[in-house]
């Protein structure tokens, strides 16, 4: 039961996560990036300047595409009880969430999606840790088996990410 409890968070989470990127994204790209720019590594500038006409419709095309993966991967999780699933799914949203206040403590500003990744998402992800490792979820088998499903997650993500700078 608290399996299914931290699939329904996890879903809460993500979309009330993706909404307040959506609310902030272009905002902060027109008025808060101009002036941190220069703290931002050369290597980095480079990628963040793909982002420069981001707009939240742009990023709303992309949480939308998105969505329809991890909807899909929350759905076989539930039909299947295969659980390294869900796991890989969380394992990728972490990586994600975890950069967001690491990044604004570099910047020294407020990011897209750092309020909600600090206040939400890293309590859902201890308890979301301590319960798959409580329930023996957290074995080899599991880990590896999310490791291939995250290597095929990733060219997707960056299929979605090319398709939302055509769209716009």
């Amino acid at each position: 039961m608290e399996i299914n409890l931290l699939i329904l968070a996890f879903t809460v989470i993500f979309m009330l996560h993706n909404l307040e990127e959506i609310m902030t994204v272009e905002r902060w790209m027109n008025r808060i990036y101009p002036r941190v720019k220069m703290r931002v590594p050369p290597f980095a500038q480079k990628q963040i300047k793909q982002f420069d006409n981001m707009t939240g419709t742009r990023f709303s095309f992309v949480v939308f595409v998105l969505s329809i993966p991890v909807s899909v991967i929350i759905l076989l999780t539930f039909i299947t009880e295969d659980y390294f699933l869900f796991l890989a799914l969380n394992l990728l949203f972490a990586v994600n969430i975890f950069s967001h206040p690491l990044q604004a403590l570099f910047l020294r500003c407020y990011l897209p999606g750092v309020a909600t990744s600090i206040f939400l998402i890293i309590p859902y992800y201890i308890f979301f840790f301590q319960t798959f490792s409580e329930a023996g979820m957290l074995t080899i088998q599991n880990i590896l088996g999310s490791l291939v499903v995250i290597l095929l997650f990733i060219p997707v993500f960056l299929l979605i990410h090319k398709l939302s700078q055509k769209w716009s």
